[in-house]
């Protein structure tokens, strides 16, 4: 099983002040800090997205499958899912109307203002 990693720690590592720069690619981490100074685009395109998730900027950069190969010697580990808190449903009480509930008789028609038709 691979490591799991909040997100909040992805972000406390986004290569600043000497801390280690990690990437979230596709759900999974990538500490690339070894890296920097080899990527062909230049360290400051991996640092831009420190502590971040760069799936989007790796896809449209158009990399290689060779790149793509390569960069599972990063992977430290996975972004841990985020669980959904649970959804609580409150009972109406006994006596509420809901929305669709008819408060009072429907109003008359009001009689027109006179304007015959002859058709």
């Amino acid at each position: 099983m691979s490591q799991l990693y909040d997100l909040s720690e992805v972000a406390q590592n986004n290569g600043k002040s000497g801390k280690p720069c990690w990437l979230i690619i596709k759900g999974n981490v990538y500490d690339v800090t070894n890296f920097l100074a080899e990527h062909p685009g230049g360290g400051d395109a991996l640092l831009e997205y420190g502590g971040k998730d760069a799936s989007k900027a790796f896809k449209q950069a158009g990399h290689s499958s060779d790149a793509e190969r390569d960069l599972k010697n990063y992977k430290i580990g996975e972004l841990r899912p985020v669980e959904a808190a649970p959804i609580q449903i409150q009972p109406q009480s006994t006596g509420t109307k809901g929305p669709d509930t008819i408060t009072s008789s429907p109003e008359p028609a009001k009689k027109s203002s006179g304007f015959l038709c002859c058709c």
